[in-house]
């Protein structure tokens, strides 16, 4: 990939990921309106549903992952620190909670709920690694 420029980087990252998220929020809406007005019952038709829902999500991730390698390697640096203290959350949140499940503590939590805890997690720790005397 070549090098460029933070804002450059950043330019192209917002023209991939604005589509893509609103692509996002209207299969999420429509499709499960959609799936509901239908009353679809084949489990091949759902998890085609499901499945079409969620590859825009992968391509954000792409699209992310490509706008690191496009930047400095200071800039790498920091978004994959933030990104991977993100994983961390993530990963925690879903062992407690999995355990929790288990020994019957909660209910059920849906699972979709980890891929939003994420990307605040990640948009928390980048947004940390910015103030003076940072700890993150």
């Amino acid at each position: 990939m070549r090098r460029q420029g933070f804002q450059s980087a950043e330019r192209r990252y917002k023209r991939v990921a604005y589509p893509l998220i609103a692509v996002y929020a209207l299969l999420c809406l429509g499709g499960t309106a959609l799936w509901a007005f239908f009353d679809v019952d084949v489990k091949l038709a759902s998890a085609g549903l499901a499945i079409v829902i969620c590859i825009p999500v992968i391509a954000l991730l792409v699209a992310k992952l490509r706008q690191f390698e496009e930047t400095d390697e200071y800039t790498r640096l920091r978004r994959l620190r933030a990104f991977a203290r993100a994983a961390v959350v993530t990963l925690s949140a879903v062992f407690i909670v999995g355990f929790l499940e288990l020994f019957d503590v909660i209910d059920d939590v849906p699972l979709v709920l980890f891929g939003s805890l994420f990307f605040l997690a990640y948009g928390i720790t980048a947004c940390l690694q910015r103030w003076p005397g940072k700890t993150v």
